[in-house]
């Protein structure tokens, strides 16, 4: 089940939506440009440019999402129920977040903050445990990042299919019950 099927309000000036058929270059064009600014840095988490079709199927899927500011695309990422390549047959209910990429004119704003905590709200209203992301072994900025966020490293996947890390932030159970108050 997606985690959002129309726009809901990220703040009182962006909106956070289901990306919609059509619009694939969009999101890649915003992947392409973090690729371009991680790649400059000397960090090569991503590729130049991601294909294409896996893209279509994540919009097609309700699961690629894209963040809009005042007349502009300022944000992307994914959300899906299961990541079975690096994480496994996991039982355990969680979204997993993947490729967040926040357009240059909008970095060090916290939009991927406000994101990743968005991700977490939807999460505990949707009953799930974790929050659950994969980044790259070799960034270590990214990586503090999402310590700082309170996610865990919980191991480093040798059979991915570069080098991985995988971090995951269990919901507090009071928060889960603040949201289901009749």
């Amino acid at each position: 089940m997606p985690i959002l099927t129309g726009p809901e309000p990220l703040t009182p000036a962006l909106t956070v939506r289901p990306a919609r058929p059509g619009e694939e270059d969009a999101v890649l064009d915003l992947l392409a440009e973090a690729a371009a600014w991680l790649a400059g840095r000397g960090i090569h988490q991503w590729p130049h440019r991601f294909p294409r079709e896996p893209v279509r199927r994540q919009i097609e899927a309700g699961e690629a999402l894209l963040v809009i500011g005042p007349g502009k695309l300022l944000a992307t990422c994914v959300v899906t129920d299961a990541d079975p390549g690096l994480w496994g047959e996991n039982t355990e209910p969680a979204y997993y977040l993947g490729r967040l990429a926040v357009a240059r004119e909008a970095a060090g704003a916290g939009l991927g903050n406000r994101i990743i905590d968005w991700v977490g709200e939807k999460a505990a209203v949707h009953h799930k445990a974790f929050v659950r992301v994969a980044t790259t072994r070799d960034n270590p900025a990214l990586r503090g990042l999402y310590e700082r966020r309170g996610f865990e490293h919980v191991g480093d996947p040798p059979e991915a299919k570069w080098p991985t890390s995988l971090y995951e932030k269990r919901l507090a159970e009071s928060r889960q019950a603040e949201d289901f108050r009749p």
